[in-house]
């Protein structure tokens, strides 16, 4: 931000461009270089830091005007010269925000911005691709993927969470066709058992007592021996009946209520 100039910034449209970069030679001398991809990268701001660029702009036009001096579009947004026309030294804006942080008693340092910025917007789910455009990273998002793996990890757990709730329940398992045939008894051993269950469970064949046996439930039903016996070893399935040889008793000990 320090080499960027009142031209690089599009308040109407929100969007900031950086072109160039403060660096130092080899005699420590301050210039103004490219980036370091070597390209230039478009920022979208937010309506807050709109609104706060634009009441800067508008303090230093303000003073620009008390001190009768131009400001020229290649003005740098930030500077300590009337006019602008100097960017701002690296460690003078790292000395005010130490003073800034030790004021709000914040343990950091200038350079964890940039860190900040990458763990939220990729905690927002931001793609990887916009957030290393942001973060200047080359290689469509290589370095990227290599510095934050971890919290891209954890925003990739959170987006499985997040879609799992988004997704219609699963149904739950039909039951089984024994225990359907409890209420909605298909077949004519089906209904047999129910209806000997529902005796045995309202009590009007009592606990103990001794039921048909297979031949006569058979006959009694005008079903063959076959059905009979199936609805026999239905209604011992359920737990409403003890079969001890031929003789067959009702058990509702266990009655459901």
């Amino acid at each position: 931000m320090r080499a960027v100039r009142r031209k690089n910034i599009d308040l109407d449209r929100g969007v900031l461009v950086l072109r160039r970069a403060v660096a130092k030679d080899e005699n420590d001398e301050l210039y103004i270089k490219d980036t370091k991809t070597h390209q230039r990268r478009h920022i979208v701001l937010d309506a807050v830091t709109v609104d706060i660029l634009r009441e800067h702009l508008a303090r230093l036009d303000e003073r620009a005007d008390q001190l009768k001096v131009a400001v020229s579009p290649e003005a740098f947004v930030f500077s300590t010269t009337p006019d602008h026309s100097e960017h701002v030294k690296p460690a003078s804006v790292s000395q005010r925000y130490r003073r800034l942080v030790a004021r709000l008693g914040i343990d950091t340092e200038l350079k964890s911005l940039r860190h900040y910025s990458a763990t939220e917007l990729i905690a927002g789910g931001v793609d990887v691709r916009t957030v290393a455009g942001r973060l200047g990273h080359s290689g469509g998002g290589v370095t990227t993927l290599k510095v934050y793996s971890a919290w891209l990890q954890e925003a990739d757990q959170r987006a499985s969470v997040a879609l799992s709730n988004r997704v219609p329940a699963r149904p739950t398992s039909p039951k089984s066709r024994s225990e359907q045939a409890k209420t909605h008894p298909l077949y004519p051993y089906e209904r047999i058992a129910a209806d000997f269950r529902e005796k045995i469970l309202s009590g009007s064949i009592m606990d103990g007592t001794a039921l048909p046996t297979i031949q006569q439930i058979a006959e009694a039903t005008c079903v063959s021996v076959g059905t009979a016996h199936r609805a026999v070893a239905l209604l011992k399935d359920w737990g409403v009946v003890t079969q001890d040889g031929k003789h067959i008793s009702a058990k509702n000990a266990d009655r459901e209520q």
